[in-house]
């Protein structure tokens, strides 16, 4: 190898360069390279009428949204789509939790002259109130 022709040596090189960057270019073809976006790139403030998050099989798990009277509130969903919690604010702003039958079990709320309840009711119906 060390009496080989230099210009054989450069020009199978250039061949070997140029082979692989063709066959590289092919098997790469589709697979995409992006930069993670900067912390500038990234959005202060993220404006919109609602929110849905969705799990991998495109079922609504969790929703922010404003009530037709203009209310914020957050509701969860299980994986069932029954509504397990709901916090938000209406006449009385409030947290209310379901079991997985959608029955609601608890709710923690405060009404408008700001007077906190706690309602508990088990399977058999039986409820408990607690107005401090």
């Amino acid at each position: 190898m060390l009496n080989a022709n230099p210009r054989l040596l450069v020009v199978l090189s250039l061949m070997s360069g140029l082979v692989g960057g063709v066959f590289g270019t092919f098997l790469l073809v589709g697979s995409s390279v992006i930069a993670q976006p900067t912390p500038s790139d990234i959005p202060q403030i993220i404006s919109a009428q609602e929110f849905r998050l969705v799990d991998a099989k495109g079922h609504i798990r969790a929703i922010l949204d404003v009530t037709d009277e203009g209310q914020p509130y957050f509701q969860l969903k299980d994986e069932f789509d029954t509504d397990r919690v709901w916090i938000g604010i209406s006449s009385e702003t409030g947290l209310a939790v379901r079991d997985v039958d959608g029955k609601t079990r608890l709710v923690l709320s405060v009404d408008e002259e700001g007077k906190p309840s706690l309602v508990v009711r088990d399977r058999q119906h039986r409820t408990k109130e607690i107005h401090p």
